[in-house]
């Protein structure tokens, strides 16, 4: 009788081991791949990964859906849908796909695709999206030592610089990563401490990719001294040349006061209010630091940037005027274009063009043929088109000149009504040089169209809005291809 009791006592417990017992097994026959499962599945990312090589994203981005569907354990497939939504500039999309789809592959491999996510947010400039993801990464429950380091230098980006050092300090870095953790920690330090800096620098033997860092800083700590201005001033310098203007903002404004006879000093405080996005601060040092004489150009173009940041156009032009007219002859490329660029974008067309006969005096250069061509497409002066690109021709142009060369050589003549064979041979030689080149197709797209080969002129079109990763010409490859359709 004591039995029975006792085994009617077991029943409930009985079942529920049942229970359990059949739910894992559903669970291992539902989960359970096959070995012909993993060979389509491989087979898929051979595809994907053969038209990704050849720039066939929108066909590869089908293998990889398929390959996820088939076995959505496998971090092959996501990785690859990830990797061109980001190259495609589609960040919250890749964002949005991992948090819904991915879920069943391993944490160690989510850790790893949110870092891919947070480093296309962190080189888009968006750090507090990229801190959300990688703390996102990091909540997987797995020490992602590349995640850990972003994390770290998201805050010093975000002027966080405690919550940097404390992700920096992490015992759990190794080779490359050690040596830039290891770095960034003695760049934080060295604004408060410099021997503890020292010693961090020294704790470690760099890694090649670092060496150049470390004999960099290692020389400029060994170089200063007891003037606190000069040693502000010089480590400010590395700060903002690497990519870190809070460090800055941290040495240089609690003495920002005593700083004003360093006309160096002042600019880098002006040069890193102008890099946090603090404009007027910016605006309010680099006009103490041009009073001061020296540097006019570099002073005048962080000026100009601060204006652009504060919408203010009229004041922005004005000093991107004055820093051309101080660099002279000596005009760089970099503010070359850059001022051109604001110029046109905001429509100040004919001050592009009286800065274009003002430049073209003194610089010979293929960019300032291409700028003369952008120009002049924008007033519609087709004679001076001719002649730009004329001029570009005989520059003996290198790889992306001669690239940018046969682009604007062949636009001119369709868009002038030129000879079919002429502008075929010209494409032929685009095609030649860069058989993925997203121009290409735009032009013999609209080549087929005017031809009357609607079917072609739509697959161009498609092929041209594919390649264009840079988004030159998919706003107007989308509208013809509409017209097409």
């Amino acid at each position: 009788m004591k039995t029975a009791i006792t085994f009617k006592k077991l029943i409930p417990w009985i079942v529920l081991v049942l229970v359990i017992g059949g739910l894992a097994a559903w669970y291992f026959i539902t989960n359970r791949v096959t070995s012909a499962e993993n060979a389509s599945y491989d087979a898929k990312i051979q595809e994907a990964e053969t038209m990704y090589y050849s720039r066939e994203y929108s066909t590869a981005m089908t293998y990889y859906y398929e390959a996820a569907d088939l076995i959505p354990s496998r971090v092959d497939a996501f990785n690859g849908i990830l990797t061109i939504l980001v190259e495609k500039g589609r960040n919250s999309d890749a964002l949005s796909i991992l948090e819904k789809s991915a879920q069943k592959i391993k944490n160690d491999d989510q850790a790893i695709l949110y870092t891919l996510v947070g480093n296309a947010y962190y080189d888009d400039a968006d750090y507090d999206k990229a801190l959300e993801t990688f703390k996102k990464g990091q909540g997987v429950g797995v020490n992602n030592q590349e995640l850990e380091l972003m994390i770290g230098r998201v805050y010093l980006k975000k002027g966080e610089i405690d919550n940097a050092a404390k992700q920096f300090e992490k015992d759990l870095y190794e080779n490359d990563n050690l040596s830039e953790s290891k770095l960034l920690l003695s760049y934080i330090q060295s604004s408060s401490d410099i021997e503890t800096a020292k010693s961090t620098l020294g704790s470690v033997s760099p890694s090649e990719k670092w060496k150049a860092y470390y004999d960099e800083f290692a020389s400029v700590l060994g170089s200063l001294n007891t003037d606190m201005k000069f040693n502000a001033t010089k480590l400010s310098r590395v700060y903002i040349n690497n990519g870190y203007p809070a460090l800055a903002v941290a040495v240089l404004e609690p003495m920002e006061s005593e700083i004003v006879e360093y006309i160096e000093g002042v600019y880098f405080l002006g040069r890193a209010y102008l890099e946090m996005g603090e404009y007027d601060k910016a605006v309010l040092e680099l006009d103490k630091s041009v009073t001061l004489g020296g540097m006019e150009d570099d002073i005048l173009w962080a000026k100009a940037r601060a204006y652009m940041g504060k919408d203010e156009l009229n004041n922005a032009i004005s000093s991107y005027e004055k820093a051309v007219g101080y660099q002279g002859k000596a005009l760089s490329y970099d503010l070359a274009n850059e001022y051109f660029d604001v110029l046109l974008t905001n429509d100040l067309t004919l001050k592009a063009d009286e800065l274009l006969k003002t430049v073209v005096k003194n610089v010979k250069a293929p960019y300032i043929y291409i700028w003369g061509i952008k120009i002049n497409y924008a007033l519609n002066n087709v004679d001076k088109i001719n002649y730009y690109i004329d001029l570009l021709g005989k520059t003996n142009p290198g790889d992306s000149d001669k690239l940018e060369y046969l682009y604007w050589k062949a636009k001119a003549l369709l868009d002038q009504n030129g000879d079919i064979t002429e502008i075929t041979k010209v494409l032929d030689e685009l095609l030649a040089m860069d058989r993925y080149n997203a121009k290409y197709y735009f032009l013999l797209g609209r080549l087929q169209f005017e031809q009357g080969q609607a079917t072609d002129a739509a697959d161009s079109f498609k092929k041209a809005i594919e390649y264009d990763l840079s988004n030159d010409i998919t706003d107007d490859a989308t509208r013809l291809l509409s017209s097409v359709e």
